[in-house]
């Protein structure tokens, strides 16, 4: 869940109404620039993904369950 938060006097305070978070649940919420960075991490990830390809066969297949 992606929650847009304003801060003052010390209290982080909804945006908008939040009809799906559990009362006493601790949430974390990140920047725009966090956000940025996950995503960009992301895109990294993905485009890395196939230097690893080589581990998808029958004989590692075992490793998958470790």
């Amino acid at each position: 869940m992606s929650v847009a938060v304003r801060y003052e006097n010390g209290v982080f305070t909804p945006v908008e109404e939040i009809v799906s978070a559990t009362p006493g649940k601790l949430y974390r919420v990140f920047s725009d620039e966090e956000v940025l960075a996950l995503k960009n991490d992301l895109v990294w990830l993905r485009a890395a993904k196939p230097v690893f390809e080589f581990w998808e066969n029958e004989e590692d297949s075992v490793y998958d369950r470790l």
